[in-house]
């Protein structure tokens, strides 16, 4: 039943401070957020009426301590200030601000792994940004695929190969004299003296070879074990990043997708997951990630960039098909986002569309950079 102010009974049992009154009133179902012709709820009146019990009442059942009546009052604008129900609500205010701010910053777990265990370590995915759902516009795969025949020369008897019965670290190792040198350290990692600008092709040692399973030379064909998260970043979509500290030198993953020729990669519409090969040998050929693809598709552009595109060859040395292998080109923080970069080629052509967002200072394509 409500008045001329349209009061319900709960307006009235917070006016008088009758809280058993207004708990069976709850319990009757009775409208905690009813508010009347001043926009006041129940919490405003018990508020203004200094009824502590009332208070307590509402506030364990729920009531909006933020609300605001006409005249944009919230309860806590309704008491004297310091008073035990100013200490009530002021406490309710903080703990449901804080909460709220929990819950806004608060990262969506999407998935525990994206590569559904193709992967030895799990990639989870997360979106603390926005109401983006998990990518699954895509099928994960661990290794590079064929759609149509390419012909790659998978012949055993073709491959160079080593006889080495030591760790393959030595000068004398056939595999690492075909990469100038065996690079790997005993970690595993490149060297700090590496280089970057024009980094050389790398044939690990492979199923013909000699050796043991375990050589120093065989690092990207054992797979992804750097521990890395898909994340919804706040103006470059999705993108990669390490969930743990990595030291310069580090293999971090692989760019997979479909091999396609040149030819093939220009009739597709959508080449935003193009990698050329840029092998300088035979016809020209493209790793395309878009229907098919691993963590590595997901990686960003940076003109700063923490990742190396390196040619690696592992179980054939068809030199039209090389693996493009990423390793970090300095040291990586867990937290930082991964990004290796995409060249002046890409930019020249999609620029006309969009600007680099990466955010460095020494950003080259972005709108403040033109």
């Amino acid at each position: 039943m409500a008045t001329s102010e349209e009061n319900v009974c709960l307006h009235w049992a917070a006016l008088s401070g009758c809280d058993d009154i207004a708990q069976a009133l709850l319990e009757a179902r009775c409208d905690l957020n009813a508010v009347n012709v001043h926009g006041d709820t129940p919490l405003h009146v018990a508020a203004r009426e200094n009824h502590l019990e009332c208070i307590l009442l509402f506030l364990s059942r729920g009531a909006d301590v933020s609300q605001r009546n006409r005249d944009g009052e919230t309860a806590l604008d309704c008491c004297a200030s310091g008073s035990k129900v100013w200490t009530a609500l002021n406490t309710n205010k903080k703990l449901t601000d804080a909460r709220r701010g929990r819950e806004g910053r608060g990262e969506r777990v999407l998935s525990r792994d994206i590569s559904r265990g193709y992967e030895a370590v799990p990639i989870t995915c997360v979106n603390a940004v926005d109401s983006e759902p998990l990518p699954e516009n895509f099928k994960y795969i661990p290794d590079s695929c064929v759609t149509s025949p390419l012909n790659i020369d998978k012949d055993i008897t073709h491959l160079q190969h080593c006889t080495c019965t030591d760790d393959c670290s030595s000068s004398t190792c056939i595999c690492g004299q075909l990469s100038l040198r065996c690079w790997y350290d005993s970690e595993g990692r490149l060297p700090m003296d590496f280089c970057q600008r024009e980094p050389p092709v790398l044939f690990e040692c492979n199923h013909a070879c000699s050796c043991w399973r375990t050589c120093r030379n065989r690092v990207v064909q054992n797979g992804l074990w750097v521990r890395l998260q898909l994340f919804r970043t706040q103006n470059m979509g999705w993108g990669v990043r390490a969930m743990q500290d990595i030291p310069q030198g580090t293999f971090i993953c692989e760019y997979v997708g479909e091999i396609i020729t040149d030819g093939e990669a220009d009739k597709r519409e959508n080449d935003s997951f193009l990698f050329t090969l840029d092998n300088k040998v035979g016809d020209a050929h493209c790793i395309d990630a878009r229907l098919f693809g691993n963590i590595g598709r997901f990686i960003n552009h940076l003109c700063e960039p923490n990742l190396l595109a390196v040619r690696v060859f592992t179980m054939h040395q068809d030199l039209r098909f090389p693996r493009i292998a990423f390793f970090s080109s300095r040291s990586i923080k867990a937290g930082d986002q991964i990004g290796f970069d995409y060249g002046d080629h890409y930019w020249r052509v999609k620029s006309k569309y969009f600007s680099c967002q990466c955010g460095s200072n020494k950003c080259r394509h972005s709108v403040a950079s033109k």
